[in-house]
């Protein structure tokens, strides 16, 4: 299944990686990348300028938006909303299919990888190496 061609999707990380901006990478314990955007407990959010982390911080997701009881009720529209407004780019180790094309159309950049240690993920990003895994974006 292939939501974005994987060419749109180097056309954009080489593109981000130009201009100032801020990725969140989707965790659950600080160090790993979270196996699903709409579980993650917190989002390490890294300011980038010139190709270089120049700041980090937490935000904390206190009512994720995965299926279930607890969860957000607008789902994950509301967690990118209220959480994520000035981010353009998410790095995740899996999606929904619903997310994936609505964080799309937020203008914001989803980056589905294996890389599992945050640190790994964010330096292969920054190096236009981050492998984008499609595969793990599944139905909603």
């Amino acid at each position: 299944m292939g939501i974005c061609p994987i060419s749109k999707v180097i056309q954009g990380v080489s593109t981000m990686l130009r201009k100032k901006h801020k990725v969140a990478v989707a965790t659950r314990d600080g160090e790993r990348v979270c196996p699903h955007f709409g579980i993650a407990e917190e989002f390490h959010v890294f300011d980038i300028e010139g190709g270089k982390v120049v700041g980090r911080e937490v935000r904390h997701n206190i009512e994720p938006c995965s299926h279930g009881e607890g969860g957000r009720t607008g789902g994950c529209w509301d967690l990118v909303e209220d959480l994520l407004p000035d981010v353009k780019v998410v790095i995740s180790a899996g999606m929904g299919e619903n997310a994936y094309v609505g964080i799309l159309r937020r203008d914001i950049l989803p980056l589905v990888t294996d890389e599992v240690p945050i640190e790994d993920a964010l330096q292969a990003y920054l190096r236009g190496e981050l492998k984008e895994k499609s595969e793990k974006v599944h139905p909603s």
